[in-house]
């Protein structure tokens, strides 16, 4: 019996790296945002590529060096409402449509990372 691909098979580490950084690109012009992030975005962006890696069937660098993702606890010291959320998947989709990688991939990505995001939602 086959191996069944996994998203970060399917999607290419690559394209995840591009992904992380045309997001990026979107949260440095957000003025809602970008003032829940710390002033150097670097170690922001290379935490979430870890994060997407492990999360879509890939390495496990994410937990060998920070612990469980706990992604709901990691982000409760920040209030993030509706607004936050949509603005978040907002350049999430900004940076899915430059993607390069098929339009069933995106969705499935879409899927994930939209139910995260309303996960997120404290307040």
């Amino acid at each position: 019996m086959a191996e069944q691909q996994t998203l970060y098979d399917s999607i290419g580490e690559d394209n995840i790296l591009q992904l992380v950084d045309d997001f990026y690109e979107g949260i440095e012009k957000d003025q809602v945002l970008r003032k829940l992030y710390p002033e150097d975005l670097e170690p922001a962006k290379n935490r979430l590529k870890l994060f997407f890696i492990q999360a879509l069937g890939g390495r496990q660098t994410y937990t060998d060096e920070r612990g469980h993702p706990m992604l709901r606890r990691r982000h409760f010291q920040w209030e993030i409402g509706e607004k936050e959320a949509t603005l978040w998947l907002s350049h999430m989709n900004d940076a899915l449509k430059k993607a390069n990688f098929s339009e069933p991939l995106k969705d499935a990505f879409w899927e994930y990372v939209y139910k995260a995001a309303l996960h997120m939602i404290n307040k």
